[in-house]
């Protein structure tokens, strides 16, 4: 019998990402079925009805796509799949939550390569400035740059919302991020000046740093912006820049560059679901992995 491969998508969104689905179905994918609004606590029934339907030799052509705004939540979702299984019923799983792991992982190994080229040197000791990072792609972004030895601050407008963040970074990833209050440009041009790597995270078209604020920043340092919508987070950052010295010492990576590698990295983990002998768990490490193998292959 020619069994179809499926991909079931949850999220504990309102909706499920097109984004996501697109590049599912450009993997390979025969037929994409979102499920939104999915507690954790609803995953290992759903698992299980997807593995036992399919019987033993079938399971594997059914995989798992687990996609939320809640980090937290994305991560308590792929716990209870992985609990589901057991041999010889075993899904694929990959976590991406709204595309986060993907973006950062992207972000992490291109601003990596750039500061070993610009001569700063890799991740290990550096001072990574996360702005803005209380979303997923900040808290993702903050989370593998510690875990690659970097010493990381995290900012939002208010001290509780960071100290939320570095607290849920250090229950899910065992990391130490240093969360700091940044209402104003006043108080992000000090931390700026401190970092080797400096992170807009932020949502679209909100401004961080301002061109007058670059000016009194002092090189080499690596600025990088993962939003493509107009006004940049940082004033004169373009969106395809991959290295540019956009001011004395001071080195552009942009949203677009860094989404051209984004994009690899989840088609090919993607491919990983329907292809890998194993089935295999994909999360933030896996990505993380993926992005500085891709990177390094094209090098």
């Amino acid at each position: 019998m020619d069994r179809k491969h499926l991909l079931y998508m949850l999220s504990s969104d309102a909706h499920v990402s097109p984004f996501d689905v697109n590049m599912a179905y450009d993997a390979g994918f025969d037929a994409v079925i979102p499920y939104s609004g999915v507690t954790a606590g609803q995953v290992r029934g759903l698992t299980q009805d997807i593995m036992f339907s399919r019987g033993p030799k079938g399971a594997r052509f059914s995989s798992l796509f687990i996609t939320s705004s809640d980090l937290r939540q994305a991560e308590a979702m792929l716990g209870e799949a992985r609990s589901a299984l057991f041999d010889p019923f075993r899904l694929g799983v990959m976590l991406d939550p709204k595309g986060g792991y993907t973006t950062a992982a992207a972000l992490l190994a291109k601003a990596a390569a750039l500061l070993r080229d610009r001569g700063i040197g890799g991740l290990q000791g550096r001072s990574v400035l996360v702005l803005a990072g209380t979303g997923g792609v900040g808290r993702a972004a903050a989370a593998m740059a510690a875990a690659d030895g970097a010493r990381v601050v995290l900012t939002s407008r208010r001290l509780e919302r960071a100290e939320r963040a570095a607290g849920d970074l250090r229950d899910l990833f065992h990391v130490e991020v240093t969360p700091r209050a940044a209402a104003a440009e006043s108080a992000i041009l000090p931390l700026a000046q401190a970092a080797d790597l400096v992170l807009a995270t932020g949502p679209p078209g909100v401004q961080l740093l301002s061109a007058g604020g670059l000016a009194t920043l002092h090189g080499p340092k690596v600025l990088a912006d993962v939003n493509a919508v107009p006004p940049s987070g940082i004033e004169g950052l373009k969106a395809q820049d991959a290295g540019t010295e956009m001011a004395p010492g001071l080195f552009a990576l942009g949203a677009l560059a860094v989404g051209e590698l984004k994009i690899k990295v989840e088609a090919s983990l993607l491919k990983d679901l329907l292809t890998a002998e194993r089935a295999p768990i994909i999360d933030s490490t896996a990505a993380r992995r993926r992005a500085a193998e891709i990177l390094a292959a094209r090098s």
